[in-house]
């Protein structure tokens, strides 16, 4: 399914020390995609019942949209995104910090946690099955509670690409 690439924003930074490359541009929408498609850990921030933020590692990929993460059912992340869905999911590949705001929501139906499965297994190579509305694998991070996992889907709000060691402007996306 073809997805339209949401238009980029240019942050143009300020102050003292703050100079962007001459000539940088905004980095275009297709390699943000590309980035999500290299392996590495994502940093996912929920929203815990009392308004204070969780932080943990995730598996986190790209696919048509929208990001998918697992976690395992009884995680504090997992109940956290129950409860709330608003999050935050980052990394850093290529040079480029990359931020994604949007609101997750756990995944049921088996096309999309099939669409899940096998983007994990492109960019991470982590083979998983389908087992009701979770995944389950052979294995898991030795932090994860191992398998099986819920597969939660992002939908971004906003997207932020940052410069860390590549040249390009601070970029924005927004979408609807």
């Amino acid at each position: 399914m073809a997805q339209r690439a949401p238009a980029a924003e240019a942050l143009t930074p300020t102050g003292k020390g703050t100079d962007v490359t001459p000539g940088a541009d905004v980095l275009d929408w297709s390699e943000v995609e590309r980035r999500f498609s290299r392996d590495g850990w994502r940093w996912l921030a929920t929203v815990r019942p009392d308004g204070a933020p969780h932080v943990m590692p995730v598996f986190g990929v790209w696919s048509e949209s929208v990001l998918f993460i697992t976690s395992k059912a009884t995680a504090r992340k997992s109940r956290n995104l129950d409860a709330d869905g608003r999050c935050v999911l980052s990394t850093d590949v290529e040079g480029a910090h990359l931020i994604v705001e949007g609101e997750a929501s756990q995944v049921l139906d088996q096309e999309t946690l099939t669409r899940a499965s096998g983007a994990f297994e492109r960019v991470y190579g982590w083979p998983t099955t389908i087992a009701g509305a979770e995944l389950d694998a052979d294995y898991g991070a030795p932090t994860s509670g191992g398998p099986p996992y819920r597969v939660y889907q992002i939908r971004p709000s906003k997207v932020f690409a940052l410069p860390s060691a590549a040249d390009f402007m601070p970029t924005r996306w927004r979408f609807t």
